[in-house]
């Protein structure tokens, strides 16, 4: 019996140091609070919690490894909501204009050959109903063309080309030296400037004849479109 109570008492000692042993290796246990920030912070940098040694238990290493999936989550649909802004054209960014010839002819027309033919293009700013809140309409400088007269004969082989330069506020001329045989040749205008460019196709039509010349003017019929 004697025997039996020695033994008792030493398997209750080695039980007691178990447990204290115990005790101590677990952070949780003992009232310690474990290292999320450390645990996180390898997760972010592409360790996987098996890859970092923690002293977590497999419930807490389940919450952490939620918590940090929704921070990346939420992280990404932030920049995505970023990049979407930055890709969002400003609105009022680009405004209306639009030019058209208010006159165009020539002088003289009809016209011999050697003749000095003097074209004239008069231009204006287009009022139309298309201002919107995001792009509204202004009126283009019409001071400050480059304006040239690219001419073509009935077979729409060129001819020549005239540079018109500003002769009043809204108005540009050249001459044209007349060095073609008989015949009819369109005139196209082509006109660009810091507000943009527009070409007047076939907008004039410049007579040649043999010989003799009728002194005047042929104005342009152009359509209401142009």
């Amino acid at each position: 019996m004697r025997n039996s109570e020695i033994l008792l008492i030493l398997a209750l000692m080695f039980i007691s140091s178990s447990a204290h042993a115990t005790l101590a290796t677990c952070p949780a246990c003992s009232g310690e609070q474990p290292d999320w920030t450390k645990s996180a912070t390898s997760f972010l940098d592409g360790n996987t919690i098996q890859e970092t040694p923690s002293t977590l238990n497999g419930a807490q290493q389940a919450r952490l490894l939620d918590a940090q999936i929704d921070a990346r989550k939420k992280a990404s649909e932030e920049s995505n909501t970023a990049n979407n802004i930055a890709a969002t054209p400003e609105h009022n960014s680009t405004s209306i204009f639009d030019i058209h010839l208010n006159d165009l002819y020539a002088v003289p027309n009809p016209a011999k050959f050697n003749d000095e033919v003097k074209i004239v293009a008069v231009f204006g700013n287009i009022s139309r109903n298309l201002a919107t809140r995001d792009s509204p309409s202004r009126a283009a400088d019409l001071t400050n063309l480059m304006v040239y007269a690219d001419i073509k004969n009935s077979a729409g082989l060129d001819a020549g080309r005239v540079n018109l330069k500003q002769s009043s506020e809204n108005e540009y001329s050249g001459i044209w030296n007349v060095s073609v045989g008989s015949g009819a040749y369109n005139a196209t205008i082509k006109a660009s400037g810091p507000d943009g460019s527009k070409a007047f196709n076939d907008a004039l039509q410049i007579i040649v004849s043999g010989s003799e010349n009728t002194t005047g003017k042929v104005n342009v019929t152009r359509s209401k479109n142009r």
